[in-house]
Formats: structure tokens, sequence, C-alpha cells
């Protein structure tokens, strides 16, 4: 097989897997994120901010009850499978858009560095939050509150390098 044709395979899985993934959180009928805002106002899931600690993590979870607890928990198993496609998605982009080595090095390292942050995280926050209230599991939370950090830089320097990337393609036209 071509390597053009194993990359359009691999851009349209990874793209299926994010559709599919993001279908099941923010589906406005009976979404996980849909069903998690009906629980309380001004929710918001603690891995999607910037930066967060134990103390968010756990007021977020008595705020949603044990309801709540269960489907943040399922977001959480969904998201596992969202990185994934996340990770192929953005890997077929770098292959096509970044042409010069270091920016295609960057975007390769910055799309394994947010992937792998997101994964740890994600199960950080299933071990704090699976045995809570009886268990306070603090260190994984706090812990998770920090690569939350180390993934949306990595995210971000990754969006760089594509548009650096399209803006050196177009310049060169």
């Amino acid at each position: 097989m071509k390597p053009e044709t194993m990359w359009l395979l691999t851009g349209i899985a990874g793209t299926l897997c994010v559709l599919a993934c993001l279908f099941c959180m923010m589906n406005k009928k009976n979404g996980l994120l849909t069903r998690l805002n009906g629980l309380t106002e001004g929710f918001a899931m603690p891995d999607l901010q910037l930066r967060y600690d134990a103390g968010k993590l756990f007021s977020t979870l008595d705020a949603v009850g044990e309801e709540g607890k269960r489907l943040m928990l399922r977001f959480w198993f969904v998201d596992l499978a969202l990185i994934c496609g996340m990770f192929a998605m953005m890997a077929t982009v770098t292959n096509n858009v970044a042409k010069i080595g270091w920016i295609a090095a960057v975007m390769l390292w910055s799309n394994i560095v947010r992937a792998v942050a997101d994964f740890a995280e994600d199960l950080l926050l299933i071990t704090a939050a699976a045995g809570y209230p009886a268990k306070k599991r603090a260190i994984p939370a706090n812990i998770a509150g920090v690569i939350t950090m180390i993934k949306w830089a990595a995210a971000v320097l990754w969006v760089a390098g594509m548009f650096l990337s399209l803006f050196i393609r177009g310049w060169a036209m």
C-alpha cells in the first residue's frame, strides 16, 4: 500500500473516531456534557480548563452528585478514544502540511506529548474520582491539574507549527 493511501486511511479513521466521540460527549439531546450541564448550573469539566486542583475536582464532583460522577467517569473513558482519534488526525495533518524538517519534528513531538499527557490526565482523573467521596485521592487530582497545562501547551505548539507551515507553503506559491 502506498504511503499516501495509508495517510488517507489514518486521517479518515481518526476523523471518524473523533466525530463519534464528540457525538457521545456533546450531542444536544443526550450527550454527556448536556446531561452534566443539566445537573448543576455553570458546570465545567475540570480537564477542559487550563488549570485545576483536587479542591476544584472534588467540589465539581460534590456539585453533580453520584449521577454526575458516573457521567464524568464515562466522559473520561470516551475521551481516551478521542485522544487516539485526535492523534491520528494531527499526525495526518503534520504529514501533509509540515514539509520543513524542524517544523515537522516540533509538530510530531508536540502531538505525541499532547496525547500522552491527555491520556495520563484522564487516567489520573479516573483514579481520583472513582473512589470519591469515600476516598479523597488528592495526589492524582493535583498531578492531573499540572499535566493539563502540559497538554494545552503542546496543543498550542502543534497549532502554531501548523499555521507556520501553512504560511510558509502559501508564501512559496
